[in-house]
């Protein structure tokens, strides 16, 4: 693969489907690695899963409103 067909995919538009699977990333951060980190007694871990999981859903919130918007 060039560098030519490396930033035509790169740069080609985000998908409504793909903003839900962003979505979904982080409600399962938010879930599931919050509760393990807790159950592991792992503060820090659970801090971070928090704040990823909340950062995949507003950055898949953003995806999903600018794909509606350019429509």
């Amino acid at each position: 693969m060039n560098s030519a067909e490396l930033s035509a995919i790169l740069l080609a538009p985000l998908s409504l489907s793909y903003a839900v699977i962003i979505i979904l990333l982080g409600l399962y951060s938010l879930t599931f690695n919050v509760n393990d980190a807790k159950n592991k007694n792992h503060p820090c871990a659970e801090k971070t899963a928090r704040i990823g999981g909340w950062l995949y859903m507003i950055v898949g919130l953003a995806m999903m409103i600018q794909q509606i918007l350019s429509e």
